[in-house]
């Protein structure tokens, strides 16, 4: 590394660097950040209480996925419960990293929900929601959420 580079980056570390302060200072940044963060919270709340109250959209075209019981139709899915949950996992063709391993972003979030899943379920079920895995891998054909949902083709 040339020496003209390794001053630009000791400057650019040092222009990023926070300051050092006293335990007053601290409480005192970490309150006004606080208000923020809060007010941030306060924002997504109510941005997620605007859409449960989104009104809804029937779905009226029939869709089949094979299952591992054979043919089930969406409303099948939903195992008599009032809601759905699906999570769509990429392990396939044409997906990246097939066949040696699956979307690492699918893997990830298996990872994190695999060991906690049951107890989920069972809370899910408990609130009278289905939680479903659509994806090749798991026997259930692949067909797009915006695809199944929005009534477009």
């Amino acid at each position: 590394m040339k020496l003209k580079e390794m001053e630009r980056e000791t400057e650019a570390s040092e222009m990023n660097r926070s300051r050092i302060v006293s335990p007053q200072e601290w409480e005192a940044a970490r309150q006004q950040l606080l208000v923020k963060e809060k007010e941030l919270t306060r924002a997504r709340d109510a941005l997620a209480a605007e859409r449960r109250r989104m009104p809804w959209l029937a779905v009226e075209k029939e869709y089949e996925f094979d299952g591992p019981k054979g043919k089930a139709s969406l409303l099948d899915l939903f195992e008599s419960r009032g809601q759905l949950v699906v999570y769509r996992a990429f392990f396939e063709p044409g997906v990246f990293g097939w066949p040696d391993h699956a979307c690492p972003g699918c893997s990830l979030v298996a990872d994190q929900v695999e060991g906690a899943l049951r107890t989920w379920v069972q809370e899910l079920r408990r609130r009278g929601t289905t939680w479903a895995r659509i994806g090749q891998a798991l026997q259930i054909s692949r067909q797009s959420a915006w695809e199944r949902f929005s009534g477009e083709e």
